[in-house]
């Protein structure tokens, strides 16, 4: 009986909430302008990554990379060059929110 009462009560017990990760800087930029933020990605070929082989003959292309410009309504950012488009997206959002 007590181990009944003692999982009963464990089970009431309130459970710890899980901590929300902080807000990146796209959601914070999304929730003051919403879809007034436009989020630009250009592709930049990056030619100092050529790993191309003597003799190959097939050319070997650079890797792609990205970079961001985002458009608000009082300023326009662009983010640095980026291999994945999210950290573009983000890295430009973090400058918007610096200014």
């Amino acid at each position: 009986e007590d181990l009944i009462m003692a999982l009963r009560e464990l089970d009431e017990a309130p459970k710890p909430t899980p901590k929300k990760a902080g807000a990146t800087s796209k959601a914070i930029l999304n929730q003051k302008y919403a879809s007034k933020a436009c989020y630009i990605i250009e592709e930049v070929n990056d030619e100092s990554t050529n790993n191309a082989c003597p003799g190959l003959a097939i050319p070997q292309q650079g890797q792609i990379k990205f970079r961001c410009r985002l458009e608000l309504p009082e300023f326009t950012v662009v983010s640095d060059v980026f291999t994945r488009k999210k950290d573009a997206e983000q890295a430009a959002a973090k400058m918007a929110l610096e200014k």
